[in-house]
């Protein structure tokens, strides 16, 4: 080789992890892709049998992709000599190992068949993965790399964008990865600091004078870190967690059926904190449905629901099932006095509620006034039932409530 090549230690679980999915994201210069081209080469002139495909969303974008790093690290470790570059395609001759591209979406916008003849594929790299519009798109891709017996490694590289993306809402809550992934998935995000050594000193100097000129922009653009996306988002420094055991839990709810959803929310409440946990989220559902799920949940028939007094009939026949549901008080400007009443509150929410933790980042203000858009808002409803007043004083967890906590 010509010279030293340093792989940077947050990179480290590239080569020892037994995980599955990398999810690798970056500011500016944050090393992210010479780093994956190199664990990509080094793969390719390795013992062991390597396939290694890199994905794009474009086949005109793919040129400019980490494919391109890849040929040029091979220039400068002098190890050109030893591969075979046809087209898109890149062949060590001396063990067979090949990294190829493949482009989900061609020039004339047709899609392509997936990975539809890469056979044996060993690792699957996706460079800019904000590109792909959908996570359906994902997981088509993802899925047709399933060659039996083969050890995968599937890597996810992207600069981050707004919480909005299907990125962040598969993977991370509140710009932080979710813990529910960590079992399979190796989350690694960088920054210009630990590659300092390959950058000029003025243009770090024009960076970090960004911190007092426009930290957002600083932050977004430069750390790599997520954009909320929704101008006057309601809530904010919620954390995810599970309720400790043995502390009073209610339940509230809020009744959908065609394009609302019915949403369950388990909430228990310890010395200024509240434990989240959405149990039923979903449309279609009779009061029946509502019934047997509950059942199926395991909630005591003794425990405390409170529900949306919108709905008196639905109310009464669960109660005609044997369930302790009772409407919410909804006083003068209900809506607004529920959303000051969580804000009181250090909120933890579990790591499996999605659709909770989808509506905390997308609940918002219409913009000029002190209104919620009523959008996003059917299980952060159910917690405001839960949390709701009498006229008489505290209706929520004045009694002895259920201590029981659904796994």
């Amino acid at each position: 080789m010509d010279r030293e090549f340093k792989i940077l230690k947050p990179y480290g679980p590239l080569f020892h992890s037994d995980k599955t999915y990398f999810i690798i994201s970056g500011g500016r210069a944050s090393g992210k892709s010479t780093q994956a081209a190199a664990f990509f080469l080094i793969k390719l002139m390795g013992d062991d049998f390597f396939r290694g495909v890199i994905s794009r969303y474009t086949q005109k974008s793919i040129k400019s992709s980490i494919y391109r790093d890849v040929l040029d690290m091979a220039e400068d470790w002098g190890i050109k000599g030893f591969l075979k570059i046809e087209g898109d395609e890149i062949l060590n001759t001396l063990n067979g190992n090949m990294i190829i591209t493949h482009a989900m979406k061609l020039q004339d916008g047709t899609m392509t068949a997936k990975g539809k003849g890469l056979a044996k594929v060993t690792h699957l790299l996706i460079d800019e993965a904000t590109e792909l519009p959908s996570e359906e798109e994902f997981i088509k891709l993802n899925d047709s790399f399933r060659t039996k017996g083969i050890d995968r490694k599937i890597l996810i590289l992207f600069n981050p964008s707004t919480k909005r993306h299907w990125i962040h809402q598969r993977w991370y809550m509140d710009g932080q990865p979710n813990p529910k992934w960590h079992r399979d998935h190796e989350f690694i995000h960088t920054t210009y600091h630990i590659n300092v050594q390959h950058l000029d000193p003025k243009k770090i100097a024009e960076w970090e004078e960004m911190k007092f000129i426009d930290e957002e922009y600083y932050k977004h653009h430069i750390l790599g870190e997520w954009q909320d996306g929704v101008v006057g988002r309601i809530f904010t420094g919620w954390q995810i967690g599970d309720a400790p055991q043995g502390i009073d839990t209610i339940y509230g709810l809020d009744f959908g059926f065609a394009s609302d959803p019915a949403a369950l929310v388990c909430v228990s409440k310890h010395n200024g904190k509240l434990w989240l946990k959405q149990l039923i989220y979903e449309t279609g559902l009779t009061n029946e449905d509502i019934h047997q799920k509950m059942i199926k949940l395991g909630i005591p028939r003794n425990a405390q629901i409170i529900a949306d007094s919108a709905e008196p009939k639905s109310i009464e026949e669960l109660k005609r099932r044997g369930w302790n549901v009772q409407a919410a008080y909804k006083g003068p400007d209900s809506i607004r006095n529920g959303i000051d009443k969580l804000k009181q509150f250090e909120v933890f929410v579990n790591k499996d509620s999605d659709d909770l933790r989808k509506e905390y980042e997308l609940y918002s203000w219409k913009q000029g006034t002190d209104k919620p858009i009523d959008q996003w808002n059917h299980a952060i409803d159910a917690v405001r039932y839960a949390l709701s007043k009498e006229k008489s004083g505290q209706y929520a967890f004045t009694k002895k409530t259920t201590k029981f906590i659904p796994d």
